[in-house]
């Protein structure tokens, strides 16, 4: 889901959820996710232009996931929860 193809009222739900994001700490997420500012997988998708392996998926304890009752996991690296049904 692009940025340009969005609404206000989604982009403004995109970065709300942002701050409750825990992607940082988790071990999979890389320095160039870092550098590029790359957030919400479950909802933007997975990760375009970084490189990494599975190393650990915090996903199932995010608040975010609970929030919006996603079931997936690894969103960074096998994209959004509608890009993996």
């Amino acid at each position: 889901m692009g940025m340009s193809v969005m609404n206000e009222d989604q982009k403004r739900i995109i970065e709300e959820n942002k701050k409750k994001c825990i992607c940082e700490p988790c071990p999979s997420y890389t320095e160039c996710m870092r550098v590029g500012n790359e957030l919400l997988f479950c909802i933007t998708g997975k990760s375009a232009d970084c490189i990494f392996e599975k190393k650990g998926c915090i996903c199932p304890s995010c608040t975010v996931k609970t929030i919006l009752g996603l079931k997936k996991a690894y969103y960074c690296i096998k994209g959004s929860e509608t890009e993996q049904k």
